[in-house]
């Protein structure tokens, strides 16, 4: 009798209960749905009139989106670098390159061969675009050392590597990048022997750790023209050519304007 007495009891409730949560979350999943749907439109909206406009938030996400693309960030630094972006997002008046660099510093030194420490406003990590195309300086040779941060294997301190290493047998010969004129022809303790070479009043190219130089300053060389061979003078931990871009006075990744294939 008590069986009789509960049991309908107990499955009246529980159809009770299995009916009332199978409507209550039609509508409410529906509003979800939609909520979601006009956030997703609104994000959408704002990312691309941020994106098609020439605001200061604008210009800022397009060069910390470049600057990010070109180098390996530890996390430490990843924290500092979202600092730096708020920091010039919300303050129009300062001006930035989209470029970061270990310490805050600022270099009046032009480029002048390779050198240690270059700071933002000395290198950027932007894409850059030739109306011109620039020879291997090497017609082969092994990539050992892209542009970017590094540890110095000479120097051990974490720093800009301000150009391409392309490790090549001593004596191989160095090829001018285009036609141009030499700027200098000298040696240093970090570069070595090397070569500058101007294209034009924006554009330079370096040649840096040569065994021996083959031109003087003031020469006009031609594109393909042999101007030193590959040595491993300055600092240098084995047989390679140093090669530096130099766009506007800012020193600029190679391998955009190279055609290794890497």
């Amino acid at each position: 009798m008590d069986n009789n007495f509960y049991e309908p009891r107990r499955e009246t409730g529980t159809r009770q209960r299995q009916s009332n949560r199978q409507k209550t979350p039609k509508p409410f999943m529906a509003r979800v749905i939609i909520i979601q749907l006009v956030l997703s439109l609104c994000v959408t909206g704002i990312l691309f009139a941020v994106c098609r406009g020439d605001s200061t938030l604008s210009q800022n996400i397009k060069s910390f989106y470049a600057s990010i693309c070109e180098r390996d960030m530890a996390a430490s630094e990843i924290l500092g670098v979202f600092k730096k972006v708020a920091q010039f997002t919300f303050a129009p008046s300062t001006e930035w390159d989209g470029t970061f660099t270990p310490e805050e510093q600022t270099s009046q030194q032009e480029p002048a061969g390779e050198t240690t420490e270059v700071t933002g406003e000395k290198a950027t990590f932007s894409p850059v675009y030739l109306t011109v195309n620039l020879q291997n300086p090497l017609k082969s040779g092994n990539i050992t050392s892209r542009f970017g941060y590094r540890v110095s294997p000479v120097t051990g301190e974490y720093s800009l590597h301000t150009g391409l290493d392309i490790a090549a047998a001593e004596g191989t010969k160095i090829a001018a990048a285009y036609d141009g004129t030499v700027l200098k022809a000298d040696y240093n303790r970090i570069s070595g022997n090397y070569v500058i070479i101007e294209h034009s009043n924006t554009l330079k190219t370096t040649y840096n750790h040569c065994s021996l130089l083959l031109v003087k300053e003031g020469m006009r060389v031609k594109k393909g023209e042999t101007v030193a061979l590959v040595g491993a003078t300055g600092y240098a931990t084995g047989n390679h050519l140093h090669f530096e871009v130099i766009l506007n006075g800012k020193y600029v990744n190679p391998l955009w304007v190279l055609n290794y294939g890497i």
